[in-house]
């Protein structure tokens, strides 16, 4: 019989967990867009994006968790939205546009949605892609400071990137403006971050004030400069992480350097960490979109597929992957055909994760107080054949005593006690297999019905 090994092998520093599944909010209700962001403002957690329902109730554009589900916000907001951000006790809202005319950064202080001075306009405004588009919003140095597919204010010419003094919003420096060579010709700054007194902005834009510094720069309250060469490609998101800068995107490299959607700081260039993330399939658009430390773990959070460690080998991890500095948990394999955009944290503990793809949304729980693992996963598993038809046989350093095996959405399609050779009768797919061992750890495995 000729079997083919799909052998997982963790001999390195970077040790893969599997300790918390994903709950699903509403498996039987309907969200009818991605959820991009959550915040708590006023002792309560908000969403946006571009859903109007959220499980089954209607919220328009921001839904509210309340007594553990989704309820309406009572905000008003008329467009989808992309960021939430508290600032002297009021949630700000960085609005999508979906009409080529204008757009505003809004405020709401708990009973009010006001718009916040002048709109924002897209001169080259021609199609959904290219819209004016507001997608951040971040205080820096006393003032509020916006960044988005924008190059006029009110009637200021203003490039991508603006402040506000309380009054009237001002362009901060030169702007913003071009785009990433190799990417469409549509310049949008998508995060701000403030570091070590430095305002930090990230996305698909070449040049900042006259520099090309390809989707990253710093302003230090004089004058804008690059960080190292930049990348090849889209940043959606920069964050600091045990002291060290952290870029994800679809960025593929940096001044020659190969990387897959995330890269490090070394104090000189940007590297390659010790894990990637790669397209388990050619049809795969990978991307990390989120990076959010919590309780000293970096969550990362986007069009994720598949982990592929420095040895090569490779791990399923569908939309989210958290990081310990030393461990990777992927959450159970993660939650298959959905990208995760919304990561935080609830009152309890728990975690929420919200995200979606091509109109669906998606909202899900992780318990992080009934994790079973505390140690690095270290069981070399072999699995045969793989593609297979109709079973296949695991071999295992260690003790396996429950096997599930789970569809793309997630759905539980057989389960029992764990024997060396698995009975399946399935349809010709992707699947996942996953395995608990008598330790209380878990792994789960790519498994393709040919």
């Amino acid at each position: 019989m000729n079997k083919v090994y799909a052998l997982l092998l963790c001999l390195f520093a970077f040790c893969t967990v599997n300790g918390q599944s994903i709950q699903e909010i509403c498996e039987s209700s309907v969200t009818n867009g991605t959820v991009v962001d959550c915040e708590f403002f006023d002792d309560a957690l908000y969403a946006t994006g571009f859903f109007s329902v959220i499980c089954g109730e209607p919220t328009g554009f921001i839904a509210k968790w309340e007594e553990d589900e989704w309820v309406p916000a009572s905000i008003g907001l008329s467009d989808p939205g992309h960021s939430l951000r508290v600032i002297d006790d009021k949630l700000y809202i960085a609005r999508y546009e979906e009409s080529i005319d204008s757009n505003w950064v809004y405020v709401y202080d708990g009973a009010t949605l006001e718009k916040v001075g002048q709109g924002v306009y897209l001169t080259t405004a021609s199609g959904f892609s290219q819209l004016p588009n507001i997608y951040d919003i971040i205080e820096y140095d006393g003032k509020i400071i916006a960044c988005g597919e924008f190059d006029r204010v009110g009637e200021a010419a203003i490039q991508g990137i603006m402040q506000w003094d309380g009054t009237t919003w001002e362009a901060l420096g030169d702007g913003l403006s071009g785009s990433i060579p190799g990417t469409p010709s549509i310049m949008f700054p998508h995060q701000l971050l403030v570091h070590n007194d430095e305002l930090y902005v990230v996305g698909n834009f070449r040049d900042a004030g006259g520099q090309e510094v390809n989707g990253i720069a710093k302003w230090d309250g004089t004058s804008r400069t690059g960080q190292g060469a930049g990348f090849y490609n889209t940043v959606y998101r920069l964050t600091v992480y045990n002291g060290d800068l952290i870029a994800g995107g679809s960025i593929t490299e940096s001044d020659g350097v190969p990387m897959n959607r995330i890269a490090r700081w070394n104090g000189s260039n940007w590297e390659a960490l010790d894990f990637c993330f790669t397209p388990s399939s050619s049809n795969d658009f990978i991307f990390v979109h989120t990076l959010k430390v919590i309780d000293g773990e970096l969550y990362m959070g986007g069009g994720l597929k598949e982990i592929t460690y420095a040895d090569g080998s490779t791990e399923a991890c569908d939309g989210i992957v958290s990081f310990s500095g030393s461990t990777l948990n992927t959450f159970m394999g993660g939650v298959p055909q959905n990208d995760i955009e919304a990561i935080c944290k609830l009152e309890d503990g728990r975690l929420l994760f919200g995200g979606g793809v091509f109109g669906s949304g998606y909202t899900g729980i992780a318990d992080l107080s009934t994790s079973v693992v505390e140690s690095p996963f270290t069981t070399a598993v072999s699995i045969a054949p793989n593609p297979f038809t109709d079973y296949v046989l695991v071999e295992s350093s260690g003790d396996i005593l429950q096997y599930e095996v789970v569809n793309q959405l997630g759905a539980i399609l057989a389960r029992g006690v764990f024997e060396n050779r698995i009975e399946l009768e399935l349809f010709a797919g992707i699947y996942f297999l996953k395995l608990m061992y008598s330790d209380y750890t878990f792994s789960a495995h790519k498994i393709i019905r040919q």
